[in-house]
């Protein structure tokens, strides 16, 4: 679907939320966006960056942003903005589309008023998008403290830690969405100080950009922080859990010693040979003294070993 809005800036500014077949036909013939763009723009996994074709005059960049939905597979994906001198479109899912409030407020603001718009919209719009994404972290560092508490009850032990191994891995994609939208700011940058285009670094756009590098990278070290909780989290569980499993087989292996005694001295008595003191009315009772007494002799010697 194409949705068309007005703003203060030159471009015409259209949202192409998961765009048909004609609707890319339509893109591509009447406000110049190449097939190599489509297909940037249909890949909702693409990396974040930055770049200009000087041919066309137009600019790409694709962003990660936080995906409206829990499930591991879709916590971040790619929305990709077009812009040369007739169209600003911004390629999303129904998902992410709550970006475009954010481009339609942003172009408002700043207008032809700006020397470089185009620029200032990339800059706060990184800034916007990693106050999302500090958002989300706050929602991970929730879930971590539901799941420490959780794993101390023995009958949730197993969905606890199926939900740290989800939550670690959402938080490894939440890094690497992050750390690429900080390295926009500094492509940004770099197209600013080549040497072929007449850009200049206005007091305002720095000021944007500058705020938009601080949040960007707060937002990465945030995340990259509780990536190392709960990988921390993570060893400590897996600790406990191997620690009680070597509890387990210890005492397995004590019961399974002890058990042999009995059998080893039953097992004399047993055989069809003539023994000292078996016709004796007393024989059981001598068996069960000596198997008790190996029995006491092994379990002080276990102890002594510091086994038990």
């Amino acid at each position: 679907m194409l949705n068309y809005y007005d703003t203060a800036i030159d471009q015409v500014v259209i949202n192409a939320n998961n765009p048909t077949p004609p609707e890319q036909k339509y893109l591509i013939e009447h406000y110049g966006v190449s097939q190599e763009v489509m297909r940037y723009a249909l890949d909702k996994f693409e990396r974040p960056r930055i770049s200009y074709d000087e041919a066309t005059q137009s600019y790409l960049m694709v962003i990660s942003v936080p995906f409206q939905q829990t499930t591991l597979e879709r916590i971040v994906q790619s929305v990709t903005i077009f812009v040369n001198k007739q169209v600003l479109v911004c390629f999303t899912s129904p998902e992410c589309q709550y970006v475009m409030p954010h481009i339609i407020q942003i172009s408002k603001n700043n207008g032809n008023a700006s020397q470089s718009p185009i620029f200032e919209i990339f800059a706060e719009l990184v800034r916007i998008i990693s106050d999302n994404f500090l958002e989300l972290v706050k929602q991970f560092y929730d879930e971590q403290e539901r799941i420490e508490l959780r794993f101390h009850q023995r009958k949730h032990r197993s969905q606890t830690i199926n939900d740290l191994a989800d939550l670690q891995t959402r938080i490894t994609f939440g890094v690497a969405a992050t750390s690429g939208n900080d390295d926009l700011i500094d492509e940004i940058y770099s197209l600013i100080d080549e040497d072929d285009n007449d850009f200049e670094l206005s007091a305002n756009l720095e000021k944007r950009l500058e705020l938009a590098e601080i949040e960007a990278n707060q937002a990465e070290k945030n995340l990259q922080l509780i990536n190392e909780i709960v990988q921390q989290l993570s060893g400590t569980y897996n600790n406990l859990l191997n620690n009680e499993t070597n509890d387990v087989m210890r005492y397995l292996t004590v019961y399974s010693l002890i058990l042999t005694i009995p059998t080893i001295v039953g097992g004399f008595y047993g055989m069809n040979v003539r023994l000292p003191l078996a016709n004796t009315s007393w024989s059981w009772l001598l068996i069960i003294i000596i198997t008790v007494i190996l029995i006491v002799i092994m379990v002080l010697d276990m102890l002594r070993r510091h086994f038990l």
